[in-house]
């Protein structure tokens, strides 16, 4: 293999990322983790559909306890609320509440922002793929 640290690389850029993103979105009193659940919802707002707990767990591939801490922090910080189904008690829909999105847009562009500076060393060529390799080791790792 031509370079046997590719795992690594990427694992170092997923750090470099995470930071980044805990830092831009610091100003918002929210971790990186937070603003990609704030955004899975407003995207699902978006197309008029409800999510629930186990759906953000498969979006988001984290675990039930981690998605568990996301959304108790958002609701202490009054940016989500969880609505009982009215056909069964049992599941609880994830909603975000006015104070998030009213800051919907700001969110996003800051996430496009680190897009941007993350790969603003590669040409659009080599972002375009880079972006099919990744999504093909994903695809044959699934």
């Amino acid at each position: 293999m031509p370079n046997d640290k590719i795992g690594f690389l990427i694992k170092q850029v997923h750090i470099l990322q995470e930071q980044r993103l805990n830092k831009k979105f610091e100003r918002f009193g929210l971790t990186g983790a937070q603003t990609f659940t704030l955004v899975s919802l407003f995207k699902a707002r978006e197309r008029n559909e409800k999510l629930n707990q186990k759906d953000l767990e498969r979006i988001l591939d984290i675990s039930n306890p981690t998605v568990t801490g996301i959304l108790n922090r958002l609701e202490v910080k009054g940016l989500i609320k969880r609505v009982p189904c009215i056909h069964d008690a049992r599941i609880k829909y994830i909603e975000v509440t006015k104070k998030a999105i009213a800051l919907d847009k700001e969110i996003r562009k800051t996430f496009e922002e680190s897009e941007y500076e993350l790969v603003s060393s590669l040409s659009l060529e080599e972002i375009d793929r880079l972006g099919e390799y990744l999504v093909k080791i994903l695809r044959s790792n699934s």
